[in-house]
């Protein structure tokens, strides 16, 4: 089979883009295909995706009351989203729902949430979060919170008791927890916690890379072990090259020049990413290690500044289907790579 026809076939899931960011801030018409940003609904459907984990994230600064209130209106923007472009995309929060969105022609969207401290230290909130189809929660983002480590913030070592109730809070209530972000510690509280299946939306392998948000490899082998998926971050600085592939790390500007939040995590620097060989490492090397049940998209795309050459928007996500079809990996893990294991994940956990 070859890539384009397996991809067309494939469910696709990509469970984490910032694209709410961006209706938020300036309210484009998702229908049309867009100068800016990395997604829209001509691109996904070039890209042959089928669901896709919309994430409401606020940026470090605000209070937790004031985060609590932007995730809403990110909340918010989504429902209202699905709402006006309802031909095309369809609100999910089980696998049921995206089965049938799938079934119907749809895009099924999900609402996650990226940065645990906007339940204000309340599991009350969380509960509410949750009814209002929030189904994931990243629990950290940049910052720690005031329960939880980040990769790049360390005040409690990792979870507070309180902390590790929101996971138990969590999970009881079909919620899938998220461990991207965390901090190491952070991740391992979670695992021995954790009762059920939990995921990392969005990161990559810090053997490749090491960075801090990557995950090392007794985490990747532990979360498969759990039963979790290990969703692959595209973000030019967390896939990292060789210097000789010419790849050169992003330069960033300073806030003052930001036009709103979105520019704050989207605009492309000029700098060429990484060949898109090194995201293919890292899928592979994630495989190897978790086992190709427990390895998935998790693109980030609308989130980052710099992408790999080849895959500068969602439209290009066939040309991840033909780099691991090329590295030797037959159809039937393929296709559980771009969306069935996520597919699997969801039918355990979020009801």
């Amino acid at each position: 089979m070859n890539p384009l026809e397996l991809h067309s076939e494939s469910l696709v899931i990509d469970t984490h883009v910032d694209t709410a960011t961006h209706l938020l801030w300036r309210s484009p018409d998702f229908s049309q295909r867009l100068d800016e940003g990395h997604l829209d609904i001509p691109r996904l459907r070039e890209g042959g995706v089928d669901a896709v984990m919309f994430a409401a994230w606020i940026d470090e600064g605000f209070s937790n009351e004031a985060a609590l209130k932007l995730a809403l209106r990110g909340i918010d923007t989504i429902h209202e989203t699905i709402a006006a472009y309802s031909n095309d995309l369809a609100f999910a929060r089980t696998a049921a729902d995206v089965k049938a969105a799938h079934a119907a022609g749809k895009i099924a969207i999900l609402i996650s949430i990226e940065g645990g401290r906007v339940i204000c230290d309340n599991l009350g909130v969380l509960r509410m979060l949750e009814r209002l189809g929030v189904c994931s929660i990243t629990l950290s983002w940049y910052a720690a919170t005031g329960w939880a480590d980040s990769h790049s913030h360390q005040r409690h070592d990792g979870l507070t008791d309180f902390g590790k109730e929101v996971v138990r809070e969590m999970q009881r209530l079909d919620m899938l927890v998220d461990v991207s972000h965390l901090s190491d510690k952070g991740f391992w509280d979670v695992i021995e916690v954790a009762e059920r299946p939990v995921f990392a939306s969005h990161s990559s392998c810090h053997a490749l890379q090491p960075h801090t948000r990557n995950m090392k490899d007794p985490m990747i082998e532990a979360l498969a072990e759990n039963g979790g998926v290990m969703n692959i971050n595209f973000f030019g600085g967390f896939i990292g090259a060789n210097p000789d592939t010419g790849h050169v790390e992003p330069t960033l500007r300073k806030p003052a020049v930001y036009r709103d939040p979105f520019d704050r995590i989207s605009y492309m620097v000029p700098e060429p990413g990484p060949p898109l060989s090194r995201l293919i490492d890292h899928f592979n090397r994630a495989i190897e290690l978790a086992g190709p049940e427990h390895v998935g998209i998790g693109s980030d795309f609308d989130g980052v500044n710099q992408l790999p050459q080849g895959m500068e928007d969602v439209s290009k996500l066939p040309a991840l289907t033909a780099g691991l079809l090329d590295t030797g990996h037959d159809t039937a893990v393929v296709e559980k790579v771009l969306g069935a294991n996520n597919l699997h994940l969801f039918e355990q956990t979020l009801g």
